[in-house]
């Protein structure tokens, strides 16, 4: 099917609410990893930068503990919002873990998504990630359209690629 298809077209072929909270689950997993991935290499590095300054007593020894935490807070929260919202926006509705799971964004009538879309999906996951992700579960399996509470508001839905 195309891309633009209307989503009435693919009733049809949508699947089942457990295949789809699993690579909904996957893909998040995937896209986490990265971001927590990019957070934990600048908690690294920012450690190696701050053990000489404390060495030399330039900052305090408790930098050793806060600069690593904050700076790994920082770009995990920053790399996400970047694979969130700018890489599907630039990239035709794809994180890398929807590409490795062969899933795209797209709104309710067929379209690609605009920033903002992307960024009230992101926000919302703050909702659909509680209780570890049950309440995201949870709705993409009872909802007709798949749709996690972040796709509901922004009136978009995950739809497979392959």
């Amino acid at each position: 099917m195309t891309a633009a298809a209307p989503l009435s077209t693919r009733a049809a072929t949508s699947p089942g609410p457990l295949e789809m909270v699993a690579r909904r689950a996957a893909q998040h997993l995937v896209d986490w990893s990265l971001a927590i991935g990019a957070g934990c290499l600048s908690g690294l590095l920012a450690g190696l930068v701050v053990v000489p300054l404390v060495k030399w007593g330039v900052v305090p020894p408790v930098a050793i503990i806060w600069v690593p935490v904050v700076a790994f807070a920082l770009l995990t929260f920053a790399a996400d919002l970047l694979n969130q919202v700018w890489v599907p926006l630039r990239r035709g509705g794809v994180t890398p873990g929807m590409l490795v799971m062969g899933l795209r964004v797209e709104t309710l009538r067929g379209g690609a998504p605009r920033a903002r879309d992307y960024l009230v999906r992101w926000l919302l996951f703050t909702v659909d990630g509680l209780l570890l992700g049950l309440v995201a579960a949870v709705s993409i399996a009872v909802t007709r359209r798949r749709q996690r509470v972040g796709d509901l508001v922004a009136r978009t839905v995950v739809v497979r690629t392959t």
